[in-house]
């Protein structure tokens, strides 16, 4: 069974830091724009490590406490009679 874990591995000039994806077998270093980074101490590479884990698993953060936009917008349009369109107000006919 997969789980969340990090590593330091030791390499020629430092320490690389490497984390494990929930949905993936292998192990992941810590890259910057494709090129993993070395770090000068193994506690330095598990925090790299662990800060990469955490990012790539909860990406920058909740974007929605998970209330649609749609169903307050659907409340609004009940009170005011009208329909919001990029920044204009439509008023909507009821027959």
């Amino acid at each position: 069974m997969n789980e969340a874990r990090v590593r330091a591995v030791q390499v020629f000039n430092g320490w690389e830091g490497h984390f494990k994806k929930m949905h993936k077998a292998g192990w992941f270093p810590v890259e910057v724009n494709g090129i993993a980074q070395l770090f000068p101490s193994e506690a330095d590479a598990k925090v790299a490590a662990y800060e990469a884990m955490t990012k790539h698993h909860f990406g920058d953060g909740i974007l929605s406490d998970g209330e649609r936009t749609s169903a307050t917008r659907s409340k609004a349009e009940e009170l005011f009679g009208a329909i919001f369109r990029r920044g204009r107000k439509i008023e909507v006919v009821r027959r």
